[in-house]
């Protein structure tokens, strides 16, 4: 029996902290968001590009927003476990080589809610310099963990990603940039 409480109360422990974390992490991507919203100059029909610019000690290349998701998230200019506590990280490639791929935790206020991404949803991607550029999502699967090769070697313009709730499997949306307006579907 005190064993059973004990492990219920390290069960409740853990997933209140999980919670605080996830919390946070969604509180500071908001007050990021802003400082990066009001540091980009008016949107433009320029193509994003890799532009980095450095607030509060993080460089920052970008936010994207997932309206099906209503999701607007800065995105920092590289990747590492502490970063992404704080928002979605840039773990390599970029807009302008269409090989750009984009790491999250899977904390529902940042990519929690990847896997309910459906094909033809939009992702919008504001560079630094104002310059924007539509994705549309093409494919979302799950993946094993050490399939690297699906995020790193995809055919896709765009890759977002982050682990499965389990932690066992990777949750991978790729898409595809549209070139022109006509292509876009918004929801």
């Amino acid at each position: 029996m005190l064993t059973g409480a004990a492990l219920i109360a390290s069960a409740l422990f853990l997933f209140w902290g999980n919670r605080a974390e996830d919390d946070n992490a969604g509180q500071q991507a908001a007050v990021m968001l802003q400082k990066v919203q009001q540091t980009i100059p008016e949107t433009t029909v320029e193509p994003a590009k890799l532009t980095v610019t450095e607030d509060g000690g993080y460089e920052y290349i970008s936010y994207i927003s997932i309206p099906s998701l209503e999701l607007e998230l800065p995105v920092m200019a590289e990747w590492d476990y502490d970063r992404l506590k704080i928002a979605p990280c840039r773990h390599f490639g970029s807009p302008e080589s269409d090989d750009l791929v984009i790491a999250a935790h899977n904390y529902k206020n940042h990519f929690g809610r990847l896997g309910r991404l459906d094909a033809e949803d939009v992702v919008l991607f504001t560079d630094m310099d104002g310059g924007s550029s539509t994705y549309a999502v093409r494919s979302v699967q799950r993946v094993e963990p050490t399939d690297v090769e699906s995020v790193q070697d995809s055919d896709y313009d765009l890759v977002l990603y982050t682990c499965a709730f389990s932690g066992e499997e990777r949750i991978i949306a790729g898409c595809q940039r549209l070139t022109d307006d006509k292509d876009i579907q918004t929801p």
